[in-house]
């Protein structure tokens, strides 16, 4: 799972497209006569299209599996096309969800692949996950006790990342008893006056940060922040060799032990990355979070636990109802209760106080949230979870098409949000 990724294709209508656009040969696959969306209970059919510069491939045989969302595939054969086309039955699925059909055909040696995923009244899709009764007096407990280390933060210059309009810090502040440090990115807008803030929490992994410059350039302090402890400016090697050795694994890490869970940590500094903010002199009191797949995760956590977030936009948010894998359905990443053997009382209590959903059970504030049907990293079965708990106001904008990535027109709408938010409703 890595940062969000962003990619400039085109929406095509009602296909599930997975060649790359240089690919002369294409499969597809498509519902039969209905959209991306069903009724419990409704069978539906699969349609795929073979084609080689856009000419319908015959007599070629396309293999098919069919199941639901991340669970094993219950569905299986073989079809041959006519004009490029052959249509298959997929069965139904009886309770809120998602089926998924993943073909694939070799021509000269070469496999293609693409998949397709049908929603079943994902609007009713509850999560699985209990509700700890301490669950937010843990977390202001454990917020209350991180404050009582001095932030200390550390602002330094990077001239060669400045713009014109634009100053960008190195930053890092105190976080956690242990007094590690949280390291990140800062973009300030070089004219005087008051602005809102926006916080970019990252996606899994071990890398270096970059500043999100571009809404700095729109009159927003704009923060980009890691988890690892790790200063920004390190020779790429040394993230490779720490996410392959000391790092590795890290989303498990002490997950036997609640309050030294890796992630316990990450949620102070992540947390405390508002109260670095609200210590800056030009910021107007406004601040939005934002990320992706961790990133999401975080975003959500952070409104939740922080009173002074007012905006929240979250993509195929992480950690969510990590116990579907215990309930018959898919789980969240890291898919921890994937494996039997983890699925012991206490490592279910334990992680029901990181679950994305129990956080977002207690957002409050608006929100834009963004996912795809074809995510198999933060299956859509985890994320509606998350997004069916939230009773704040708020935007969804799914796309069949997606992965684990946002298409260009979420993307956009996305930044969209956060714009019209940060500098219309938060004012400067």
């Amino acid at each position: 799972m890595n940062r969000i990724l962003t990619f400039a294709v085109a929406l095509v209508a009602l296909c599930c497209y997975a060649g790359r656009v240089t690919d002369m040969v294409e499969l597809r696959v498509a519902p039969s006569g209905i959209g991306w969306n069903a009724e419990v209970g409704e069978g539906v059919s699969f349609t795929f299209m073979l084609t080689d510069n856009n000419v319908g491939l015959s007599g070629m045989f396309v293999e098919y599996e069919i199941g639901e969302d991340l669970m094993d595939y219950t569905i299986m054969g073989k079809v041959r096309l006519k004009d490029g086309q052959a249509t298959v039955k997929g069965g139904t699925l009886n309770h809120p969800g998602f089926l998924r059909c993943k073909a694939s055909c070799t021509i000269n040696g070469r496999k293609y692949t693409a998949m397709g995923t049908m929603a079943f009244a994902p609007d009713k899709i509850v999560p699985t996950v209990e509700m700890p009764a301490d669950f937010m007096s843990y977390w202001n407990g454990v917020m209350n006790k991180a404050r009582k280390t001095d932030l200390m933060p550390e602002m330094t210059l990077l001239p060669e990342k400045c713009t014109e309009t634009v100053n960008v810090y190195q930053i890092n502040y105190r976080v956690g008893s242990k007094r590690t440090r949280f390291y990140g990115m800062l973009a300030m807008p070089k004219k005087e006056g008051k602005y809102p803030a926006l916080i970019q929490y990252p996606g899994a992994g071990v890398y270096a940060i970059d500043a999100p410059v571009a809404f700095a350039e729109k009159g927003i302090i704009a923060m980009a922040v890691g988890i690892h402890s790790i200063p920004n400016d390190l020779d790429a090697s040394i993230y490779r060799d720490l996410e392959g050795g000391p790092l590795a694994g890290y989303p498990s890490m002490n997950i036997e032990r609640r309050d030294d869970y890796y992630y316990n940590r990450v949620i102070q500094g992540a947390v405390r990355a508002v109260d670095f903010i609200e210590s800056l002199p030009e910021f107007n009191g406004c601040v939005a979070t934002y990320g992706g797949s961790q990133g999401g995760y975080l975003s959500i956590v952070v409104a939740a636990l922080h009173p002074s977030v007012k905006y929240v936009a979250a993509n195929f948010p992480a950690m969510s109802d990590l116990t579907g894998y215990a309930n018959g359905r898919a789980g969240g990443w890291p898919h921890i209760f994937k494996d039997e053997k983890n699925r012991s009382p206490l490592l279910i209590k334990n992680l029901s106080y990181y679950d994305t959903v129990n956080f977002a059970r207690n957002i409050t504030v608006p929100g834009f949230y963004a996912f795809g049907f074809n995510d198999l990293t933060c299956a859509p079965t985890t994320t509606y979870s998350v997004y069916n708990s939230i009773s704040a106001p708020k935007t969804l904008y799914t796309a069949p098409l997606a992965g684990h990535f946002l298409l260009t027109e979420q993307a956009d709408a996305e930044r969209q949000a956060l714009l019209d938010f940060l500098l219309k409703e938060c004012g400067q």
